[in-house]
C-alpha cells in the first residue's frame, strides 16, 4: 500500500501542499503566499485562478524535493477558507476571475432586507444559522441584482477547496461543513432545501452534491495530472473547511469539547449533536456526525499581520513582535486595543471599526503588539461569552491555527478566559485534519476517531493565572462599555467617510 497522502490548504493568506505519511509524520511543505484584495471598504476578493496556480506549483515544489515519496501518494485531500464563491459557466469555465471571500460584507443589505422580511426564527431552526452577508446565498443574491449580465453566465458555484478538487478530479462536490454555511442547507436532512432555494430564486442544480467530508469523489484527471505532476488516478476525497479540518486536526469533533482555533480570523468553537440556535450563534456541520456552534472574530491572526505593517513598517517578524510583547507588562500599561479592523459577521451591526484607546506618549511598539494580542482574547472572551448563553461553558479550549504556536498569546487567553489551554504536539491541525480525512477515505483508519487517536496528541496544558484573570476582566469590562458606546458612531463615520469620496469624485 502506499503510504504518503497529499493534503492541500487554500487559505486566505497562502495555499500550502503538504506531504504527510499514514502515521501522521509530516515530511514537508510548500507554500505559496498571497494577498486580499479589497476594491471598496468591506469588499473582499481573491482570484480563483491564483489558489489554482499555486496548488499546481506547490506540488510541482513537492515533487521536486521528494520524488520518490510523491510517487507513492495514496490520497489527495483538500480544505480551504469558507464561503468564498466562485462562479463557473456551463464548461466549468470561471465566469469571472473573482471571488467574494468570507470577511466581504458587501451583500449586507440584502441580509438587512431579508432579517426586516422573513420569520428570524423558521430560518434559524431550518438553516442552523442566522443571516450574515458571509453566506454565499446573499452573495449570489448581490451578484444577481448587481450584475445581471455576469449571473446569466453562472451555471455552478463551489466553495474554494470545492473549485480545486473540480480542476483535480473534473467533479463538482461539496462536503457537509461547505453545505451547511451556504444558507442553503436544511439542517434536518442535510440536503439542499427547497424552500431556501424558492427564497432566494436559486436553481438546484447551480449547487454540487453534498458528500461527507472522507467521502472518495473522484481522481486526478489527465489534465490535472499534467498540470500539477501529480499520477493520474490517485483517489481525490471531497475534503472539508479549513475551520473543520483544524477542528478534526486538534481533535475537537466530541460533544462537549471546544476549540480556539486562529488564524486569520479566531472562532471559538463549541461541540454538539445539534446545531446551537442563537441569533448570534454560526453553525458548521463537522467532518464527523456533529456539529460546531461557533462564534466569530474576522481578524484575530490577520490583526497581528496588519499590526506588523502598520506599527513596524513589516521590519519585525512574527517572532520578534512576539518577543517585544513578551517584554511589555499585561495589560500593555493601560493600552486597549479593540480588533475589529474588518467588522464583523454576526452583530447588530455589522461595520463595527478598530479602535486604540489610553494610546500615550510613553508606549512602544511592544506595547501595541501585546495590546493587539490581549484585545483579539478580549474580543474572543466576548464571543465565548456569548456561545455560553446556548451551551454549557467548556472546562477546557483545545488551541489550534497559528495562533496556538505561541505559548504567550496561550497564556494571555487561559488567563482573560479562565480556563487552561491545551496545546497539541503538532501545530498543523489543518493539515493533520486533512491527513485523517484522506487515510480514512481509502480505508487505512476505520473511522475519523481510529484516525485522531493515531494522529493526534496533546503535548502541553496552559492554566490560566487567577490574580491575572481578575486584573483582565476590569480592563475587559472598559473593552466592552468602548464597543458598546462606540456603536451610534460607526454608521456616522461611514457618512462622514462618504462625503470626503463625493468630494473626491
Amino acid at each position: 500500500m502506499k503510504k504518503y497522502l497529499l493534503t492541500l490548504d487554500i487559505g486566505t493568506g497562502s495555499t500550502r501542499a503538504a506531504l504527510v505519511t499514514t502515521d501522521g509524520d509530516i515530511v514537508g511543505f510548500a507554500q505559496r503566499e498571497y494577498s486580499q484584495t479589497s476594491p471598496q471598504p468591506g469588499w473582499v476578493e481573491q482570484a480563483p485562478s491564483l489558489w489554482w496556480n499555486s496548488v499546481c506549483d506547490g506540488i510541482r515544489e513537492l515533487t521536486t524535493r521528494f520524488a520518490a515519496e510523491m510517487t507513492q501518494v495514496a490520497a489527495v485531500a483538500a480544505c480551504g477558507q469558507m464561503h468564498g464563491t466562485v462562479l463557473l459557466d456551463s464548461a466549468g469555465n470561471l465566469v469571472e476571475d473573482r471571488a467574494l471571500l468570507w470577511n466581504d460584507k458587501r451583500a449586507w443589505s440584502q441580509v438587512a432586507a431579508f432579517r426586516e422580511q422573513e420569520d428570524a426564527l423558521f430560518w434559524l431552526e431550518h438553516l442552523n444559522n442566522p443571516p450574515t452577508p458571509a453566506w454565499p446565498a446573499f452573495k449570489l443574491q448581490w451578484i444577481r441584482e448587481h450584475h445581471p449580465d455576469i449571473w446569466t453566465r453562472v451555471a455552478s458555484v463551489l466553495m474554494p477547496k470545492d473549485f480545486i478538487n473540480f480542476q483535480l478530479t473534473g467533479v463538482r462536490a461539496t462536503d457537509y461543513s461547505e453545505a451547511s454555511c451556504y444558507y442553503l442547507m436544511d439542517s434536518a436532512t442535510r440536503q439542499w432545501s427547497s424552500a431556501a432555494l424558492d427564497r432566494f430564486q436559486l436553481r438546484a442544480d447551480l449547487l454540487p452534491a453534498i458528500h461527507a467530508a472522507s467521502d472518495v469523489i473522484g481522481s486526478i484527471s489527465p489534465q490535472a495530472a499534467r498540470a500539477t505532476g501529480l499520477q493520474m488516478g490517485i483517489p481525490v476525497v471531497a475534503g472539508t473547511a479549513d475551520m473543520a479540518a483544524s477542528l478534526l486536526g486538534s481533535g475537537v469533533y466530541k460533544p462537549g469539547q471546544a476549540s480556539d482555533s486562529t488564524g486569520t480570523s479566531t472562532l471559538i468553537t463549541v461541540v454538539s449533536d445539534a446545531p446551537l440556535l442563537h441569533t448570534q450563534v454560526n453553525n458548521l456541520h463537522l467532518s464527523n456526525d456533529a456539529w460546531g456552534g461557533f462564534t466569530l472574530l474576522d481578524a484575530g491572526g490577520d490583526a497581528m499581520r496588519w499590526a506588523r505593517e502598520a506599527f513596524g513598517g513589516g521590519q519585525h517578524s512574527h517572532p520578534e513582535m512576539l518577543r517585544l510583547a513578551a517584554e511589555k507588562k499585561p495589560g500593555a500599561e493601560g493600552l486597549l486595543f479593540l480588533p475589529y479592523l474588518t467588522g464583523e459577521r454576526l452583530a447588530e451591526k455589522c461595520n463595527s471599526r478598530g479602535q486604540l484607546f489610553g494610546l500615550q506618549r510613553r508606549h512602544e511598539a511592544g506595547h501595541l503588539y501585546r495590546a493587539v494580542l490581549e484585545g483579539v482574547a478580549f474580543a474572543s472572551w466576548r464571543n465565548l461569552r456569548q456561545l455560553s448563553e446556548c451551551c454549557t461553558m467548556p472546562d477546557t479550549i483545545i488551541a489550534s491555527g497559528g495562533g496556538s504556536r505561541s505559548e504567550l498569546w496561550l497564556s494571555i487567553k487561559a488567563s482573560v478566559y479562565n480556563r487552561p489551554m491545551l496545546q497539541t504536539a503538532n501545530q498543523e491541525n489543518g493539515t493533520l485534519g486533512s491527513a485523517i480525512l484522506a487515510a480514512t477515505g481509502i480505508g487505512h483508519f476505520s473511522d475519523l476517531g481510529q484516525g485522531v487517536k493515531r494522529m493526534v496528541q496533546i503535548a502541553s496544558e496552559i492554566q490560566p493565572d487567577a490574580r491575572l484573570h481578575d486584573a483582565y476582566q476590569r480592563q475587559f469590562e472598559i473593552f466592552d462599555q468602548l464597543y458598546l458606546q462606540a456603536q451610534p458612531l460607526w454608521d456616522r463615520l461611514d457618512a462622514a467617510s462618504a462625503c470626503f469620496e463625493e468630494q473626491g469624485s
